[in-house]
Parts: structure tokens; sequence; C-alpha cells
């Protein structure tokens, strides 16, 4: 039985992991600006002991993951898992993926990448991750992976199945995104009824809406926002350096941390999209600011990874880096504002130019 479908755009950014590349791949082929639907929302959440060691943890608990890292579209996402196990006879959950894309769905599959022969960690680390699946022969799946090394192709089913099925044990090697089985799961992600007109009068309420989310209070039980960031930035540095619950609150760290980097840095890059269309320099401004803030994660996560590492918890530098990544936030917000105001004066212009 055979499945089959064009290859399909390699998407990703620096500062992104597998989550937004693989849902920027079903954009894409769907027809949708990845750059749009993912890159209008920003913000910052967490909610305490509610993580993952998995490369795509994102916090989007009640909604859908699509449906957060997409707050201004109707992109929805549902997680799958596919029934069967080779090793009882009964099947190899393979029919399940060949029946979404014989519906025209890409399968966004959680993998480990220590049984994918393309990726560096083959047969040498375990390793959650997510992978687009496009076609399926007798003897191969055909995977699209843009997370470097980029890759496109054909590997045999074996490998497929051994790292969709993988338990992806504990790793000293990676004690971030090992522990997590992959357990055949996969991500339907699909846009789910029409987008809507990204004019100007969208634009303005998307910088409003996330300027507003940055400053409004915490709700109970989840951290959001400035406020919500300067609370647990504190609560690192308050740890006893050395302790069991230190090395787990950095793991956490640089786990949730990787894809809040990578939405500021792909809202940066949306900000100077929309400056360019529109031509209007504020955003631009906004932009660089918004990309400060990504760039300020570095410091943290990297900090918070070496301490976890090496056992040398550093929380002073931690703290000094959390200090300037508050800094630089605090600054790109009052630049959306007044790239916000900006935006509602050139509506005003074009309403006045229509009388």
């Amino acid at each position: 039985m055979t499945s089959t479908a064009t290859p399909v755009e390699l998407w990703t950014r620096d500062l992104g992991s597998c989550l937004h590349g693989t849902l920027a791949t079903v954009l894409l082929h769907d027809g949708h600006d990845p750059v749009t639907v993912l890159g209008a929302p920003w913000e910052f959440r967490r909610r305490p002991g509610a993580w993952t060691t998995e490369e795509y943890y994102f916090h989007a608990e009640p909604d859908s993951l699509a449906g957060r890292l997409a707050l201004f579209h109707p992109f929805e996402s549902t997680w799958h898992r596919s029934g069967g196990d080779p090793r009882d006879g009964t099947g190899d959950g393979l029919d399940e993926l060949r029946d979404a894309l014989a519906a025209g769905v890409l399968p966004i599959a959680a993998v480990d990448n220590y049984h994918l022969p393309f990726r560096p960690a083959f047969h040498d680390v375990h390793a959650a991750h997510l992978l687009v699946v496009y076609r399926i022969t007798d003897t191969h799946v055909y995977v699209s992976d843009a997370q470097p090394p980029a890759f496109q192709g054909p590997i045999p089913i074996a490998d497929f199945l051994n790292s969709w099925g993988s338990a992806n044990p504990a790793d000293d090697a990676d004690v971030f995104f090992s522990s997590s089985p992959s357990d055949r799961r996969w991500l339907h992600a699909r846009m789910d009824g029409p987008p809507p007109q990204a004019g100007l009068e969208w634009l303005a309420g998307v910088l409003r809406d996330n300027v507003t989310r940055y400053r409004q209070p915490s709700p109970p039980g989840t951290q959001t926002g400035v406020e919500g960031l300067r609370q647990y930035l504190a609560e690192l540095c308050a740890l006893e350096p050395g302790s069991a619950a230190a090395g787990e609150a950095l793991s956490e760290l640089y786990v949730i941390s990787w894809n809040i980097q990578a939405q500021a840095g792909l809202h940066a890059e949306f900000l100077r999209a929309q400056s360019l269309r529109w031509r209007i320099p504020e955003l631009a401004e906004a932009a660089a600011r918004v990309d400060a803030v990504a760039h300020g994660w570095t410091g943290v996560r990297m900090t918070g990874a070496h301490s976890r590492v090496w056992g040398r918890h550093r929380f002073d530098e931690l703290r000094a880096h959390g200090t300037e990544l508050v800094r630089r936030l605090e600054v790109a917000l009052e630049q959306l504002d007044l790239a916000a105001d900006a935006v509602h004066r050139q509506i005003e212009e074009g309403h006045r130019g229509h009388h």
C-alpha cells in the first residue's frame, strides 16, 4: 500500500525549534504565511509544574497547541495516538498516517532523534523531536525535518517506527529532551475556518492585544506577562544552589524558554514585514526592540543550561541576564505602544481620505 504526496517546503529560523518549523510547513502547504499566522502573537505564559521534556513544549492548556501559537487565526491542532504495535502483531499504526495523507493532511510525528539516520544524534543521543511525514511507500517513510541539518526524503520504515514508538529513555547526554516517550503520537494541524483579513485594523488589534496581555496581572495558578516573568525569574534566583530543586528548575527553564524565545523572534519578523508593507517606521523600531528581547532570552537560557549541566548554579549571572531581559521587554512594550498609535493615525488618515 502506498500513499503519495509531493515534497513540502522546509522552513526554520535560527531561534526556532521543530515546533514552529513543522507547523510552518503545514501552513505553507495549505497556502498560509507562517510569519503572519505564528508571528502575530507574543506573550509570556508559564504554569508551574506543567512542562514536559520535549523540544516542542509550549504551554497551551486549555487551548490546542496550534491555537495558542496562532491567537489571531483559526489555526487548530489535535494530538492523535496511532494504535497497533508491530511487536505483538497488531499493526504498525502507519495506516492512520496514510489515511491522513490521502485526505490532504500532513501529519506531524513525535519522534526520538536517536533512531533517525539523518540526525547527528543517530544511535547516540535520545531526544524528543517533531517532523513532518509527507509520503509513505511499502518500504520507506518520507519525512521533512527543517531543523539543521535539514533533511527531506525517505528513511526505512523500521527506522521511522523505532523513532515514532521510542520510549525515549533518560539520557545523560541530553537531560533536557529525553525521558519523554514518542508513543506513536502525531499532530493534526489545520486552519479551522477562513483567516482574518490582515489589514491595518486587524494589525492595530494585534498590537494592542499583545501589549495588554503583557501588562495584565497573572491569573491564578499561571505566571503571565511582565509581572509573571519577574516573579518567575525571582523564584529561580532564590533557589538553593546545588539542590535537586534547583537542577529541576533549571531544566524547566531551558525547555520552556526555547519556544518563548522563538515566538519573540518570529514576532519581530512579523513587525518588520508589517513595517515594509504599510511604510510605518515605528513598526520597524518595535521590531528591533522585540528582537532585542528575543536575543535577551539567550543569556537566560544558556546560563540556566550550563548551570544545570555542569552543576555549578550561577544564580548571580542568571539574575543579571534576567534583569536585562525584563528591561528590554519594558522598552519593547513602550515602542509597541508608539507603533500602535502610528497604525491608528494611518487608519484615521485613510478614513479622511475617503471623505
